[in-house]
């Protein structure tokens, strides 16, 4: 299956732009009080990106060369660069001053985990991105039946059995994590992709997206169990399945889709910025002002709208900047 033209796939842009908000509005150091609505809400952003890249990347033909060598230029390069400005700006093993050893140091840093809490993501995507291959053989060839019975083996390898591992006694000893981690999001993505889906299911999955968002709130507010807010958790895969299907049928008119692109273009370097940006606005009196006033039910989504807006601006800056462009393409 060939993926559609860019002009069709105007829901791709509205997910990047709201997937990036929310990322920017979890990290928010809100401290007036609590609204973990909001928390749970941007818990579906980097699962949309996950099903985003999988149904981008799943329906392709390419060499290997080709495929490869655009992840190496828009992903692994950006990344790089940012693992090593977080590091600079952490000043991790910086006391004793520029050295061969604090090269090889920074190398084996990067190599060894994520120098940013959000930097995580990407030690994932590229795993997928090694295995896509592999993967793409599979899509191309898979029925309808074949996709559901991958999905729906991950959602019980997967969100299913880490529930009863962690609400039960069951501790589960058979071999059956060759389909673990996020590899379901990605094909999920695809699989997602070639199913239309009518009105009246799409009133029923907006309902439901609605109670289970209320309902992981109250779970997470009453339990204070990691679980409920876990990527892999049942809750959370359900919420971002619904909220994928819901954001692709929704309809953009020529004028919000142009409002939309520039937003959409600067969202992977938004993602990769915003940690710094809110620590240096953070800084700022008067928004450290702003971090107690109020009321959480409006003061985060405006401290996340000011976070994402000052990330996207150090993003258009640039990617306008011809050498400065390639930690943010």
């Amino acid at each position: 299956m060939k993926t559609p033209a860019s002009s069709m796939l105007r829901w791709v842009d509205l997910i990047r732009v709201l997937g990036s908000f929310f990322v920017v509005l979890a990290h928010v150091s809100y401290q007036g009080g609590e609204s973990s609505l909001y928390y749970v809400l941007s818990r579906t952003a980097v699962p949309l990106f996950f099903m985003v890249s999988g149904y981008l990347l799943l329906g392709r033909e390419e060499p290997y060369s080709v495929f490869f060598g655009k992840r190496i230029v828009k992903v692994f390069v950006p990344f790089l660069i940012w693992s090593l400005i977080y590091l600079l700006w952490n000043r991790e093993g910086f006391d004793s001053g520029f050295s061969l050893k604090l090269v090889v140091s920074y190398i084996l840093k990067i190599i060894h985990g994520p120098r940013e809490n959000h930097l995580w993501f990407f030690y994932h995507l590229l795993g997928l991105y090694i295995f896509t291959p592999i993967l793409r053989v599979f899509a191309a060839r898979a029925s309808l039946r074949d996709l559901y019975y991958f999905c729906g083996l991950w959602f019980l390898v997967v969100p299913v059995l880490s529930f009863l591992e962690a609400f039960t006694p069951l501790r589960n000893g058979f071999e059956v994590y060759f389909i673990g981690g996020y590899v379901g999001y990605f094909m999920l993505g695809h699989l997602l992709g070639r199913i239309q889906f009518e009105r009246r299911q799409l009133a029923w999955t907006l309902f439901v997206f609605i109670a289970l968002s209320i309902g992981t709130t109250l779970l997470n507010n009453s339990f204070n169990n990691e679980y409920f807010v876990n990527y892999l958790g049942v809750n959370i895969v359900l919420m971002s399945v619904f909220a994928y299907i819901l954001l692709r049928e929704v309809r953009i008119g020529e004028r919000l889709y142009r409002f939309l692109v520039p937003f959409s273009r600067a969202s992977f370097g938004v993602y990769l910025v915003h940690m710094l940006v809110l620590d240096l606005l953070e800084r700022i009196p008067l928004v450290q002002g702003w971090l107690s006033a109020g009321s959480a039910v409006y003061m985060m989504p405006f401290l996340g709208l000011i976070g994402y807006l000052s990330s996207y601006l150090v993003i258009a800056i640039l990617q306008r900047i011809p050498v400065l462009r390639w930690s943010v393409p």
